[in-house]
């Protein structure tokens, strides 16, 4: 059964799904209470690793232009992660297909003239990408916008070619078998209690991200081949967004606030304008990895890129 709950600015809708190996599993679909049904432009939003939606001002400045906001809270992960879930687990990146086939779904029973643009940021942008070339609903698809996103692993070219081999070995001996030393900088960056401007459930969005397990690990990879395998996208517009510059993952520096440290840039460039014939990339000077968690300047101007991009 679904659940529908009403918050100031929002409404969530808690869909459930057939259970899977690790019991009930959930979706959440997060849709703004400023939506105008007369609108037919929606950005439909999927966040990263580690994340959910709180980006409340993207939503507030997209609906200001007259495009009707949603956002999901994929399973295991944030306002849909339960008890009994391991964080972020997944065994094949397709497991987020059916909570994707549930937003759309439900977009467009609202209005069937729906114009839907996907973003996705990092992970959420890797899904998008996967999804727009395999989903089952990727005909409804106008646009995709990605925020930063995670096409490659951030690792000297020497190591990638070992990430699928360690991986396999550490998963098939525990299929939760993990990194914990993932590191604190980007966390401590961006919330209040730390270097940063925002607040944030750290339940849903820890400091110390949560755990990358192995088989996410292999789930990521092979969602990143088949991305770079697969024929491109044709003609569908696609809006990439990037930080100018990448910055150190480990340790703080004079930059830290005002790059990247969580992926290499040039990844997403390299890869991510083969996507499709018709690629527009925004560089966004002093951006961080979510573009839109920028200091003021830098996000302003992302948030501008990404409504002149869908009003096209």
């Amino acid at each position: 059964m679904n659940l529908h709950l009403t918050y100031k600015e929002y409404i969530t809708h808690q869909h459930p799904f057939e259970n899977d190996y690790e019991g009930k599993v959930i979706t959440t679909l997060i849709e703004s209470r400023a939506n105008k049904k007369e609108n037919k432009k929606v950005v439909l939003y999927i966040h990263g690793f580690s994340d959910y939606f709180f980006q409340y001002h993207m939503m507030r400045y997209i609906n200001a232009e007259e495009i009707n906001f949603f956002a999901v809270d994929l399973r295991k992960c944030g306002r849909s992660l339960l008890a009994h879930q391991h964080p972020n687990y997944c065994q094949s990146m397709r497991e987020y297909f059916p909570d994707l086939n549930y937003a759309i779904e439900f977009i467009t029973k609202q209005n069937s003239n729906s114009e839907i643009y996907m973003m996705g940021h990092s992970t959420g942008g890797l899904l998008v990408s996967y999804y727009a070339k395999f989903g089952l609903l990727r005909n409804r698809i106008k646009g995709i916008v990605l925020n930063s996103p995670f096409l490659d692993f951030n690792l000297p070219f020497y190591v990638k070619p070992f990430i699928t081999t360690v991986a396999k070995s550490k998963s098939s001996k525990d299929a939760y078998a993990c990194m914990e030393s993932l590191p604190p900088i980007y966390g401590e960056s961006l919330h209040r209690n730390y270097n940063g401007e925002w607040k944030y459930s750290l339940d849903l969005k820890p400091i110390k991200p949560f755990p990358a397990f192995y088989a996410w690990i292999l789930a990521v990879q092979h969602a990143q081949s088949l991305i770079k395998e697969a024929q491109n996208l044709g003609d569908l517009p696609i809006l990439l967004m990037r930080s100018d510059k990448s910055g150190n993952a480990y340790r703080q520096t004079d930059i830290t606030n005002c790059s990247d440290v969580v992926l290499n840039v040039k990844d997403m460039t390299k890869i991510g304008c083969k996507l499709s014939d018709n690629v527009e990339e925004a560089i966004v000077e002093g951006g961080v990895h979510d573009l839109v968690l920028s200091s003021e300047a830098a996000r302003n101007i992302a948030l501008q890129k990404i409504v002149a991009f869908v009003k096209k």
